[in-house]
């Protein structure tokens, strides 16, 4: 890989980047945007809410995703990567000037829920667009190692807002300290979209456009290909939970059950992150040189082991071992994330990858990631199941296994 062609996909990489920078720290604050946007009520409760509003965002993103798939598609990767990253920062800021609930009342829970909206319209366009951008550049050879490693790259990102929530709601930071971070969104965008305005559009686009120029109308691709879209939105819903609840609500879930780990939380979060973000790229290096499926089923059975590790940890409260199997948990629902488009693209001609993928990600992260935490806490409340989130990534895991086994199977040649 020359460096030229490096340089190409920086400015995709800075996207990924900012998205998940954004996209992550309303989780990350989940606490403080509890009591700042809520009326005051039960602690869970509020938080109860505050993942409501989370999964909100995942409901824009099929609409999104029929925007930007079709310019995706149509006109090209680069135009649509240069749009999105303006749109996702808008809201992220307006977030961190928002006034509080006590300072108008409902009015700001439904600011903050158009926000949080209009942020998955386009969301839904930039990573897919991102992984698409990259793999094609990058060739057949390294499909697994380009999805992963533009994934990965959204851990930086991740890093990145974990750290800066943690630091700005430090005490050394003023009450309001905490909406720096949503603040520091609209500079970051600016940055990328310097870089993504010098993207080449990829060759694999350029040459398939030569031979057949014409646009592709979305209603009939959505006939042609909806058995492919069905089982993406399977893998990508699957691949969506163990995300969430690994890497994300962790942060939230441990302190409930175990409230000795409250201490070390916020270090230990960014060690869960940084874990998740070096696997993906060592199972996209392994998948190209061995097989996807070998890689995918060696990550359900450590999500199985690390599942029962997890659950003896918490019946005996023994928090060297809940902390031991959480790590195990991002290291084993690593590669279900990071050589998804690495398996779904090459069944997919050019002209149709972006709007077939991208609606089947949206509507698995509508249907069954983006309320993971939602149905997670609700259940623990209404079951009084403290096992119910494991149980639940557990079955998600074995769901995107078998999902990747029929996808392989029946469109993968």
């Amino acid at each position: 890989m020359k460096f030229k062609k490096n340089s190409k996909i920086i400015g995709a990489f800075l996207g990924t980047i900012v998205e998940y920078y954004d996209y992550s720290l309303y989780a990350f604050s989940a606490s403080i945007i509890a009591s700042k946007f809520f009326a005051e009520n039960d602690n869970l409760d509020n938080l109860i809410k505050v993942f409501g509003v989370y999964a909100i965002a995942y409901m824009s993103k099929p609409i999104g995703s029929l925007i930007f798939g079709h310019l995706g598609d149509n006109y090209g990767r680069k135009i649509t990567l240069s749009t999105t990253i303006v749109g996702i920062a808008i809201p992220t800021t307006i977030i961190g000037i928002l006034p509080c609930y006590s300072s108008i009342g409902i009015y700001s829970t439904i600011i903050l829920i158009i926000c949080r909206f209009v942020q998955g319209l386009f969301i839904a366009g930039e990573y897919d667009g991102a992984a698409i951008y990259v793999i094609e550049h990058l060739g057949e050879k390294y499909r697994s190692t380009a999805s992963a490693i533009t994934r990965s790259t959204g851990v930086i990102g991740l890093l990145l807002g974990i750290s800066m929530a943690n630091f700005c709601n430090s005490h050394i930071f003023p009450e309001w300290g905490w909406r720096i971070p949503f603040l520091l969104s609209l500079p970051l965008a600016l940055i990328s979209l310097y870089y993504r305005h010098n993207l080449d559009e990829t060759p694999e686009f350029i040459e398939a456009k030569s031979q057949n120029p014409q646009k592709n109308g979305t209603k009939d691709l959505i006939k042609k290909q909806w058995k492919v879209i069905l089982v993406i939105i399977l893998m990508a819903g699957g691949f969506g939970v163990t995300y969430q609840i690994a890497i994300i609500f962790m942060k939230q879930y441990l302190t409930i059950i175990l409230p000795q780990t409250a201490f070390i939380m916020s270090t230990f979060s960014v060690l869960l992150v940084l874990c998740f973000g070096i696997s993906m790229v060592i199972a996209g290096f392994i998948a190209d040189r061995t097989s996807q499926i070998f890689i995918i089923q060696f990550s359900l059975a450590g999500v199985i082991l690390a599942s029962i590790l997890f659950s003896i940890a918490i019946k005996f409260q023994m928090i060297n071992l809940a902390l031991g199997s959480c790590i195990m948990l991002a290291i084993f629902v690593a590669p279900f994330n990071g050589i998804a488009h690495g398996i779904i693209v090459q069944a997919l001609h050019v002209n149709e990858r972006y709007r077939v993928i991208s609606l089947g990600h949206t509507l698995g992260s509508m249907l069954m990631s983006g309320t993971a935490n939602y149905i997670c806490l609700i259940s623990m409340k209404t079951f009084d199941c403290n096992l119910f989130p494991i149980i639940y990534l557990t079955s998600f895991s074995i769901l995107s296994y078998f999902s990747v086994r029929f996808f392989k199977n029946s469109y993968g040649k």
